[in-house]
């Protein structure tokens, strides 16, 4: 059992290129903040363009400023380079591709290195160069958010699987707790009291698969269902989402309630919470909050949407991009409330067995001391 704060500590640089705010950057912050409570020190190098910096800065982390992209990279990997050889840093902990990158090339020049690790979040496939596989082999160990993401690199790219972790992104089971829906947010959203409300949270990218969930919609509402569509999220593929909306005469039973900071009391209001991603996924932290909460889920079978999304037992699952199943998995939660309730239950269950933060950051904390004892 290791001690809840362990003596000594990590001092622990994670680098990130993202400029977005979606699952990955959430991840980063989550992991950091609970591993600053654990008693480690937690440095971030980010793009001074990207909204990851103002968090960071707001939660009163010592920030390194980048910029990524084009003859950036230069300058990113000279002021990285310096700042590894200027402070004691016992992990080096990269993120997305340009970052791992300029890292890694960074690492390499330095007499006295930090152990490298590298967090893959998504599940979309890696190329089998030559380039990848370097990569991927010079850390001294991957943290993957799920299994799926972890047999991948093990199998495409032959990285050895004691040197892959699977670790899923945890979350807070005090803030994503059972809770009454707020009357006076179905009354914004203008959605009837009796009505039935599915509910999608996520970045609003073309493989989130809003329009399968569009299209299901609509056969739902077809068979006199009287379903509503709450979508939480915003992102570059909202134009295409609304002219959607428009092209199936949906504008009256949909809302897009753009970005919201506090996706809880949104999640509360939703009978059934729907992920109808086709790609890219790994252990997705909207399906877990929304189990944590007791919600009945579908998601689809990809990536690592199936580790959390147990057919029958915390919810449902349907082949991407098939709206016609994903209207069959919504009728049968709306229509069977009771059952709906057993699978949240069950779901619940599941997040406080396997997914609360403190057990995400033990499970970090464990691969850090694993490479850090390495000779």
């Amino acid at each position: 059992m290791i001690p809840p704060y362990p003596s000594p500590s990590f001092t622990i640089l994670h680098t990130e290129s993202s400029l977005g705010w979606g699952g990955q950057e959430r991840r980063i912050m989550a992991e950091a903040a609970a591993m600053r409570r654990r008693g480690h020190q937690l440095l971030l190098a980010c793009d001074t363009r990207s909204q990851l910096y103002p968090r960071a800065h707001k939660d009163g982390f010592t920030i390194l400023p980048l910029s990524f992209g084009g003859w950036h990279n230069l300058t990113a990997f000279l002021a990285l380079r310096r700042f590894l050889q200027t402070r004691r840093v016992d992990i080096l902990n990269t993120h997305s591709s340009l970052d791992s990158w300029v890292g890694m090339l960074a690492w390499r020049t330095l007499r006295n290195r930090p152990r490298l690790v590298r967090t893959r979040h998504l599940s979309t496939p890696v190329h089998g160069n030559w380039p990848t596989r370097r990569l991927y082999h010079a850390p001294q160990a991957i943290i993957t958010t799920g299994e799926h993401t972890r047999e991948q690199l093990a199998n495409r790219l032959g990285v050895p699987r004691d040197r892959i972790f699977s670790i899923p992104t945890g979350i807070s089971l005090e803030e994503f707790a059972p809770r009454e829906p707020d009357p006076e947010l179905r009354r914004l959203l203008e959605i009837p009291a009796d009505a039935l409300i599915i509910g999608s949270v996520a970045v609003l990218r073309s493989w989130k698969g809003h329009v399968f969930l569009l299209e299901a919609l609509k056969e739902l509402r077809r068979e006199g269902l009287p379903a509503y569509l709450v979508v939480v999220g915003e992102g570059p593929y909202r134009v295409i989402i609304e002219e959607k909306v428009a092209e199936l005469n949906l504008a009256p039973w949909v809302r897009l309630t753009g970005y919201q900071e506090e996706v809880a009391p949104w999640l509360a209001l939703m009978d059934a919470v729907v992920l109808a991603s086709y790609a890219n996924e790994g252990v997705p932290q909207a399906l877990l909050q929304a189990l944590a909460m007791e919600k009945p889920v579908v998601g689809t079978d990809v990536g690592g949407i199936p580790e959390v999304v147990l057919p029958g037992k915390t919810g449902l699952l349907t082949p991407p991009r098939d709206s016609r199943a994903l209207a069959k998995a919504l009728r049968c939660l709306l229509t069977d409330p009771e059952y709906g309730r057993r699978l949240g239950r069950q779901g619940r269950q599941l997040a406080m067995e396997n997914f609360s933060l403190e057990q995400m950051a033990q499970a970090v904390e464990q691969v850090y001391q694993i490479v850090v004892n390495e000779q």
